[in-house]
């Protein structure tokens, strides 16, 4: 399943360059969101790949699902990570692609992640119980363990609730941390926790889609994870971080 996530990703990846910078198709804009024609392109292009190799597994996406919805595999796909950035022409963007094992009734296992950044051309990697790859070398989370020497990010979810908790959490933070981030793909934000170059990150109510493969990423990589089922559906509050800073002394709003 790995192979196929690489596949699907990279040519998504490939449709999203492309197209970066030109002229899009607003399909639904609202006040804190963006959705084009571009992310549903992407997710088909997805789609069609992961079921042309697995015609019985379930596809749930941040667009749409398609497939079997009682395949006992299923495939939680982000086709653009990151779409205001795309839309307003900032570089930082990504796809996510994850495969889940049902576990039980409603309860799945990431067995396979693959974030990929079609910019820089960063690939992220890994199956359950290996290692956490990019572009095939292994990574591991930072070895900081000052909050003083971290760099934490944060996402600003769509919400009032969850708006206003990161928005306390954020002046809780910047007091204490060296430096906060705030650049719109959580997808991102997570694997860059994996590979070192971020000591944690912080979001409310985000959707599985945006960190199922990131999670996965990060906890081979050495990361922590703390989370908790928000009220939107497939959405979570999330806490990843290096294991090592002391995220519990930050002050943050319960989860």
């Amino acid at each position: 399943m790995l192979e196929t996530a690489i596949e699907a990703a990279s040519e998504a990846a490939k449709l999203l360059k492309k197209n970066f910078g030109s002229a899009l198709n607003v399909n639904q804009a609202t006040q804190h969101d963006i959705k084009l024609e571009i992310d549903e392109l992407s997710q088909q292009l997805i789609a069609r790949i992961i079921l042309a190799d697995y015609p019985d597994h379930c596809i749930l996406g941040e667009e749409s699902s398609a497939g079997n919805p009682r395949a006992d595999v299923r495939w939680v796909v982000d086709p653009l990570d990151g779409t205001v950035n795309y839309f307003y022409g900032i570089p930082h963007y990504a796809v996510s692609i994850a495969a889940q094992e049902r576990r039980g009734d409603d309860q799945w296992e990431t067995v396979t992640g693959v974030v990929l950044e079609p910019e820089l051309d960063e690939l992220f990697a890994t199956e359950k119980g290996k290692p956490a790859m990019l572009h095939g070398r292994p990574i591991h989370v930072s070895n900081r363990t000052q909050l003083s020497e971290a760099i934490v990010a944060i996402g600003i979810s769509k919400s009032l609730d969850a708006m206003n908790r990161g928005v306390q959490d954020f002046g809780r933070m910047i007091y204490q941390v060296r430096k906060l981030r705030l650049t719109g793909s959580a997808a991102l934000d997570t694997v860059y926790v994996a590979c070192g170059r971020y000591d944690g990150c912080i979001e409310y109510s985000i959707r599985l889609w945006d960190i199922a493969a990131g999670q996965l990423i990060l906890e081979n990589a050495g990361g922590r994870v703390e989370s908790k089922t928000a009220t939107e559906p497939h959405s979570f509050d999330v806490r990843m971080w290096n294991g090592k800073i002391p995220i519990d002394e930050l002050g943050l709003a319960p989860l």
